[in-house]
């Protein structure tokens, strides 16, 4: 390697003649090789370098600090891959990225702008099947899974001085219902409409939770609604406020999954918040996805990377929902095919996993 990058120091005219060498001082002159050599290496590392970008949500969900624990593994991972194009053996490292959550991560995995999304298995068959949100939009049917993560619960937060004690009573309340993009709208549109209301019925405002906690706290919103896994940042760091969790009678919460099979009755069970009773609501798996055209050994290495014991330790330790990411639960919910890569890795660990549930 040091030779083959002094023969690049020539070559670019960092060493343009011995006489040079003999007019410095050969301590000096060890210390500029070893820097010139230091660079050309740390640019050649920087060439092999390949990002595995993971979108997520908001900070104050769970799909972030998720997502974030997620890509800390892949990356203690080691995964390496030989390329074709020649290049190499390029090596892999994981960031989870900020987004406005599930159909944002559906879209920027079909543009190329991510390569790894946490998206509602809801929303990734609508993906799939080119249906509601994305209509007409080919470009998003290559989305495949690799895992069901964990439930997400479809919560409805309010401050009690707004006396919401059902979805109709929202009528005319100042309530975000999360950002253009996410997942969350797309069910709240839904649970609305089920209770014969739409957003016009609503005084809305389109924030992420991040955004609406000093808003809620001095009473210039009445509440927000996220779906997420429970407990969460947003949820608990208003309890001192005086919060409810809004009901989705069990008959509604059946009447929409009739419609949405994926979006199943569930509920928010007491003291994940303190002080806060069983919580009928819905419920729809998170799913860890990628395009189909992702490298098959690829996406068998990542999968290995998300089910190997460091992984599920740190998710474990690092987050209450972790404690929910398992593999027996891995294949549970998953509403689109498995890439290729995920599903021989599943196939080779029959022990591990419920292999009657692949597809």
């Amino acid at each position: 390697m040091i030779l083959k990058n002094l023969h690049n120091l020539k070559k670019h005219n960092f060493i343009e003649s011995s006489s040079i060498f003999l007019k410095i001082n050969k301590p000096i002159l060890l210390i500029v090789i070893f820097i010139l050599v230091l660079i050309l290496t740390t640019s050649s590392i920087a060439d092999n370098m390949r990002l595995l970008r993971i979108g997520t949500g908001g900070q104050t969900g769970v799909y972030y600090p998720i997502g974030k624990i997620i890509a800390q593994g892949i990356t203690s991972s080691n995964i390496s891959l030989e390329e074709t194009e020649g290049n190499g053996i390029q090596k892999y490292i994981s960031v989870a990225q900020n987004s406005g959550g599930s159909i944002d991560n559906v879209k920027g995995i079909a543009a190329g702008e991510i390569e790894v999304g946490l998206v509602q298995a809801d929303v990734a068959a609508w993906a799939f099947h080119a249906e509601h949100v994305f209509k007409g939009n080919d470009k998003v049917q290559g989305v495949r899974a690799i895992a069901s993560l964990y439930p997400e619960k479809f919560q409805i937060v309010t401050r009690n001085d707004a006396k919401v004690k059902s979805v109709n009573d929202l009528r005319g309340k100042h309530i975000s219902v999360d950002e253009i993009g996410s997942g969350t709208l797309a069910v709240m549109r839904i649970v609305l409409d089920t209770h014969g209301l739409n957003e016009k019925d609503l005084k809305p405002v389109y924030l992420k939770p991040v955004f609406t906690n000093d808003k809620i706290v001095s009473g210039e919103l009445q509440g927000f609604v996220i779906m997420a896994g429970a407990p969460m940042v947003a949820v608990s760091q208003l309890l001192g406020t005086g919060i409810s969790l809004v009901p989705i009678a069990p008959k509604m919460a059946s009447l929409i999954e009739a419609k949405y099979p994926y979006l199943v009755p569930g509920k928010i069970l007491a003291n994940i918040y303190p002080g806060i009773p069983d919580t009928p609501t819905i419920q729809v798996h998170a799913l860890m996805v990628v395009n189909k055209t992702m490298d098959e050994e690829l996406v068998y290495k990542i999968t290995a990377a998300l089910w190997s014991e460091q992984t599920l330790s740190k998710l474990k330790t690092e987050h209450p929902q972790g404690k929910s990411i398992t593999p027996d639960a891995a294949l549970l919910g998953v509403s689109i095919p498995l890439h290729p890569g995920a599903k021989k890795y599943y196939q080779k660990h029959p022990k591990r996993f419920n292999a009657s549930q692949l597809q």
